[in-house]
């Protein structure tokens, strides 16, 4: 039922939307004066569709007392004259000041969330507070709907939607439910099945109201999400990601959007990126409820841990973690680590297994989450359009030189120089033949796919001596830099499909290397000596794997592992809290819940 770092989620399914379907039980009174609801139909228990304005009205007061039926609403809902109300800003306003985000919270994350007023989690560049002012308040919500002639003696009915597998979403639909009916809006809960919800409804734009999670990890997908041109009727094969879901259209935020995606200066982004939020924050178009959590438990003698807002990891800063040793003796004859007295050892345990290591395959988060201790590319992606060299040491742009046109994106080409004194795990120099190899043995395999990453982009990769190669581009993608998230030996992929490689083995330069793996039960890692970075501090990694996050908690406790990421729930986080020989540390992701309001032109 749940992630492993992540309460009630899936991290890796941006779109993907948890809820159990809201089951409701029309209730009728039995004495409801002058409103005969059951012979009009519009609850349980009758066939009749003949309704007078009088009726009408005393049916809209059943509505706000909740016994309307299913086909009631609806039949409601089709008498509505303006059938496009979401275009009216002064409604999507109501919508928002009305909603209360701190009670979503703290119902879900308890003591452990908060209110997110960004697309983007505080911390990040990209991060701005452009939706504080939607704060709580339903007299204000009140005011902005009786500016459009809605109140509760003439409600207005929205429907509400969700997939239908998620506890959190049915918390969500809930309090949402009750706050609009607080001001004069009926809603009735409409999810479904999460391949119905999302290919027949969010895609083609059949609802009003709908919520589910969206990650926003550079700049260029608030063009993606928002701008007029990405609405997914208009994909094609060149106009690709249309993720515009809100059906939502401004001509001015299609400007900034647009000339996001010609910027190259962080500090240019930052600024363009923050009026983009202002501009959606302000046409009230969706509303960021909070940020998904990452959580890790881990027992006091650990310590300097971090956790990846990337991706969840809680060894983003493993070179650092240090761990009591003697306290960690008592565990080392259960766990297959080295007895040696002076070895610092780290058993932490994992709700799946990877199948493969091969990172060209698809595999679960946890094949990444030990992959990333062994490998290593040119670049990290540490942030919203932040990368970080890891083995590379410059790139220089060659081409143009006049001083406005003197970038990557118009060039096409540059000399990318890799670091001295870098070595693979078994005392090798990494070469750029290594890094030439991979790039062809990537774009020759036609058995590989991918998503999000594009190598076809590159024209060309070319030596220049053993520290540099010249890369020429068809075309430019701000992310290009991924292209090179990993590398391997040029030696390993002579006369291999790289598909065929790295199934129960794997070779990089990274602070860690593969000692062991007993599939079906764990798998061990030690330090490479010859990482060219700061040596681990902890000698030896033991990945422990369970699909029962019940027994993996057992075992925290006992002290058989040392570090669990556990589901982000309240009461288990309280209680770990409590815990005198356990910490818990939470951490904000890109990942975010929101409601989105849909604008698609209605018949």
């Amino acid at each position: 039922m749940f992630n492993l770092n992540c309460a009630f989620f899936n991290r890796k399914n941006i779109l993907k939307i948890t809820a159990l379907t809201l089951l409701f039980v029309s209730v009728i009174p039995l004495v409801l004066t002058g409103c005969k609801l059951e012979r009009l139909g519009l609850i349980s228990g009758s066939d009749s569709s003949t309704v007078s304005q009088d009726e009408n009205n005393k049916t809209a007061d059943a509505a706000m007392q909740g016994y309307l039926s299913e086909k009631g609403f609806y039949e409601m809902k089709s008498l509505q004259k303006d059938k496009n109300p979401l275009t009216d800003a002064n409604v999507r306003k109501a919508i928002m000041y009305a909603i209360d985000r701190q009670r979503i919270v703290e119902e879900l994350l308890g003591d452990y969330g908060s209110v997110l007023n960004s697309l983007f989690p505080e911390g990040t560049e990209y991060f701005l507070n452009a939706w504080e002012q939607y704060n709580y308040n339903p007299e204000l919500a009140r005011e902005y709907l009786n500016r459009s002639g809605y109140d509760k003696d003439n409600p207005l009915f929205l429907t509400l939607g969700a997939n239908s597998e998620s506890e959190s979403r049915q918390v969500i639909e809930n309090i949402i439910k009750e706050n609009l009916q607080g001001i004069g809006v009926i809603t009735w809960i409409a999810n479904k099945k999460s391949r119905e919800w999302y290919m027949d409804d969010v895609k083609n734009g059949n609802y009003d109201l709908g919520v589910w999670s969206i990650l926003i990890s550079e700049a260029k997908d608030l063009n993606n999400y928002f701008a007029s041109g990405k609405i997914p009727s208009m994909k094609t094969d060149i106009n690709k990601d249309c993720n515009n879901f809100y059906w939502y259209n401004n001509q001015d935020y299609d400007f900034y959007a647009n000339s996001l995606l010609s910027e190259e200066s962080m500090e240019n982004k930052t600024s363009i990126a923050g009026k983009l939020q202002q501009i959606l924050s302000e046409d009230a178009v969706i509303l960021p409820l909070y940020s998904r959590v990452y959580t890790a438990a881990y027992n006091k003698r650990i310590s300097n841990i971090e956790i990846d807002y990337m991706d969840g990891s809680f060894l983003k800063n493993i070179v650092n973690m240090d761990i009591n040793i003697e306290a960690n003796q008592k565990k080392k004859s259960s766990a297959n680590i080295s007895e040696n007295s002076n070895i610092k050892s780290l058993v932490a345990g994992y709700e799946q297994e990877p199948y493969v290591f091969n990172p060209f395959i698809s595999d679960t988060i946890y094949r990444d989450y030990v992959n990333n201790l062994i490998l290593q590319g040119l670049w990290k992606k540490t942030g919203p359009d932040k990368f970080e060299p890891v083995l590379a040491e410059s790139v220089t742009v060659i081409g143009k030189r006049d001083e406005e046109n003197n970038n990557l994106r118009n060039t096409l080409k540059a000399v990318i120089k890799i670091k001295d004194g870098i070595y693979w795990q078994d005392g090798d120099p990494i070469v750029a033949d290594d890094i030439i190899a991979t790039i062809n043995a990537v774009n020759n395999d036609e058995s590989l796919s991918f998503t999000g990453i594009d190598y076809s982009i590159i024209k060309s990769i070319e030596k220049q001596n053993d520290k540099e190669f010249i890369l020429t581009f068809n075309n430019y993608d701000s992310d290009w830099k991924m292209l090179f998230n990993f590398i391997f030996p040029a030696k390993l992929l002579e006369n291999h499909s790289i598909s065929s490689l790295f199934s129960e083995d794997i070779f990089g330069s990274g602070p860690y290397k593969l000692k062991e793996w007993k599939k079906g039960e764990y798998m061990l890692l030690e330090k490479n000596n010859y990482y060219n970075g700061s040596k681990p501090i902890i000698d030896e990694l033991k990945f422990i794997f369970n699909s029962d996050i019940n027994l993996l908690i057992k075992m925290l406790n006992d002290g058989s592992i040392d570090i669990l990421g556990v589901p982000s729930d309240p009461e288990l986080m309280k209680n770990i809290g409590g815990n005198k020989s356990l910490n818990l540390l939470v951490q904000p992701g890109l990942l975010f819940e929101h409601l989105a309001l849909c604008q698609k032109p209605r018949q």
